[in-house]
């Protein structure tokens, strides 16, 4: 065996435990698999569609579409989709939610909060009886929900540790309550959300930039008011048209069989390429080893939502990569019937195939922009990862196999064409 050729294995080891180092570090030491954002078919969860009561402007709905996406993320809802449908309807999934009913009674509530003093009403006045004095809101909030700075959940100690919602209240707010307090020392206060009542107290002294929602029901109530206030109220009142749950079961048999299908599409990929390009088909294939491993972290960094479909554009660009790499060998094959050295062969069939590579990534990449634009949901995730997929394997099918091919080049590994590239030279009078 010549320097060169021990020098091309030494390589081409070195490479191999480097990726083998870095598949192993991104699966046992340091597994990326909790990093990747999985949808609602692969996770279960809730979908929900809300109605607008009335129609909205662009900029009604763009405020809506952010409130609820902030509500989302303050319940802890992992990955929302939130996604207009048509100009009065909201698509929100919902992947892992456990209490559903109490995330789309946060999710879909409107959320307008007032603080406003009392006044007194006659109840149940007839001609025989002179009826009842209760103290009921007086209709003018002097504070409402854009006043509060932040909203916490906790427990008022005080108060023999109830449930209780802990605000802070910005300029105006503060101001308001600052006067209103001082003067009615002794009143009542209510706390109103959308038009009911949640909290009603008597003011014991001046309040200025701070306060507290006490006497609810439970822990969770609290944190869904504290929710509901620091993500502010929807500018018009939504209605819940249709939902639907997605259980787990569903999504665990959704990943194994997506695992399956996955693996042994990678694996036929692999012994197909080695069967039929021996050699140069192997080198290949560590390319498309290079392929996932860029495309996953692709994914992970722009934090990706996978669903089934978005699993499909994986499995799609990964055999157009190795298409890539059929269409390079197959014009290398034919560069050396007519005679080409392998140097030049390689050289040849790379440029060559470059052309027909090249206009059907971009024709790919196009359809997966229009598919994107134009879709929703389930469309849009398998048009991103087909987009970015096939945008990655252009370089790795094209490039880094190009790298590869000129580690061995000129070394013993190149020297029988049948064991490099799969190809057998005529016999000596036949048509090559």
């Amino acid at each position: 065996m010549t320097t060169s050729g021990l020098r091309a294995l030494g390589y081409l080891a070195g490479i191999l435990v480097v990726l083998a180092a870095i598949a192993v570090t991104f699966t046992v030491v340091r597994p990326i698999g909790p990093s990747i954002r999985e949808g609602l078919d692969l996770k279960g969860g809730v979908e929900v569609v809300l109605k607008t009561d009335r129609p909205v402007s662009t900029t009604q709905m763009t405020q809506i579409l952010a409130i609820i996406t902030n509500r989302a993320d303050n319940l802890g809802v992992s990955e929302p989709v939130i996604q207009q449908q048509g100009p009065d309807e909201v698509l929100v999934q919902l992947p892992g939610v456990k209490n559903q009913e109490q995330a789309i009674k946060a999710i879909g509530q409107t959320g307008q909060l007032e603080i406003e003093g009392g006044t007194t009403k006659v109840v149940g006045k007839t001609k025989t009886n002179p009826g009842t004095s209760t103290t009921v809101p007086d209709g003018q909030p002097f504070v409402t929900g854009s006043d509060v700075t932040s909203a916490t959940a906790g427990i008022d100690t005080a108060n023999g540790n109830t449930p209780a919602v802990f605000f802070t209240l910005k300029g105006n707010g503060a101001a308001a309550m600052q006067n209103y307090t001082s003067s009615h020392i002794g009143a009542p206060i209510f706390t109103l959300l959308d038009g009911k009542i949640i909290n009603e107290a008597t003011i014991q002294g001046a309040i200025s930039n701070s306060g507290e929602i006490s006497g609810l029901q439970s822990l969770q109530a609290a944190q869904q008011l504290a929710v509901l206030i620091n993500s502010g109220a929807l500018p018009v009142p939504l209605q819940t048209i249709e939902v639907q749950a997605v259980s787990a079961t569903l999504g665990t048999s959704s990943v194994h069989a997506s695992e399956v299908a996955g693996i042994l599409a990678m694996v036929l990929i692999v012994l197909l390429m080695i069967f039929f390009y021996r050699f140069a088909g192997f080198l290949a294939d560590i390319a498309l080893v290079v392929y996932l491993m860029v495309l996953a972290a692709v994914l992970v960094g722009l934090h990706a939502v996978i669903t089934l479909p978005s699993v499909a554009g994986v499995i799609l660009s990964a055999g157009i990569a190795v298409d890539a790499n059929v269409i390079i060998f197959a014009r290398v094959r034919d560069e050396l019937r007519i005679g080409r050295a392998l140097p030049s062969a390689v050289d040849f069939g790379f440029r060559n195939a470059l052309r027909a590579i090249a206009d059907s990534n971009v024709s790919t990449i196009v359809a997966a922009i229009v598919l994107y634009y134009f879709g929703t949901g389930d469309v849009r995730g398998f048009a991103l990862t087909l987009g970015i997929g096939v945008a990655i394997s252009f370089l790795t099918a094209y490039f880094f196999t190009r790298l590869l091919i000129a580690i061995v080049q000129g070394s013993f590994l190149t020297q029988n064409l049948r064991f490099f590239v799969g190809y057998q030279a005529p016999a000596a009078g036949e048509v090559g």
